[in-house]
């Protein structure tokens, strides 16, 4: 992936973090932070410049799966990449 981030260079990079609700809210945010951090340190393993890269964690608000607070659910704990372009003029 991160080869192909390289070749669009003026590719803006969003990478969220999330969880499930297992364990507090407050728990949940700082893990959801701290799991998005990690695939951005990877691409900036990679050559992945810096400057394009955005981390944001929202913790367990926006489950892929809705389920009672509490409730570990694998497929809620992930980290989602969206690619934003560059539309400034050249």
């Amino acid at each position: 992936m991160a080869s192909v981030l390289k070749s669009y260079a003026s590719t803006h990079i969003d990478v969220e973090g999330y969880t499930d609700t297992a364990g507090s809210a407050a728990f949940n945010l700082h893990l959801s932070q701290q799991r998005a951090q990690a695939v951005a340190d990877i691409l900036l393993d990679e050559g992945v410049e810096a400057p394009r890269i955005t981390t944001r964690g929202l913790g367990e608000d926006f489950p892929r799966v809705p389920t009672r607070d509490g409730v570990s659910e694998p497929r809620n704990r992930r980290v989602e990449i969206t690619l934003v372009p560059d539309t400034r003029e050249s």
